[in-house]
């Protein structure tokens, strides 16, 4: 239970942050969530108006310009919008869509079910 209690407030203190830097600021950094997870969801509010961070994780399975496919562990499937503003990392170095490949795993990071803003994926 301390463990969720601390992820909660990291998970908040991470959207405050993004959310303080405003317009044309950094979206909030990806959260390292312990354990064997597909999917998380956590509403916050921020100057008192709600958000949710969704984070899935998985195998690409299918990759756009526009979106990609993960095959999560749980075994569905969840489509990704992408943007030109995706921040994209690959092996903890900075990357671009076009970088990503089928295969890979991906974590990935959108708020209030938009686009995603950021994608972490690892090489095969």
């Amino acid at each position: 239970m301390r463990k969720l209690a601390a992820l909660i407030a990291a998970l908040s203190l991470l959207a405050c942050a993004g959310a303080a830097a405003g317009a044309g600021g950094a979206p909030p950094q990806i959260p390292k969530i312990p354990g064997t997870w597909s999917h998380a969801e956590i509403n916050v509010t921020i100057k008192k108006q709600q958000h949710t961070l969704i984070v899935d994780r998985g195998k690409i399975t299918e990759i756009t310009t526009t979106q990609l496919t993960l095959h999560r562990q749980d075994g569905t499937t969840v489509p990704i919008p992408l943007t030109a503003q995706t921040i994209v990392t690959l092996d903890n170095k900075p990357a671009t869509i076009s970088s990503l490949r089928r295969r890979m795993t991906a974590t990935t990071l959108l708020v209030d079910g938009g686009a995603a803003v950021r994608v972490r994926a690892t090489s095969i």
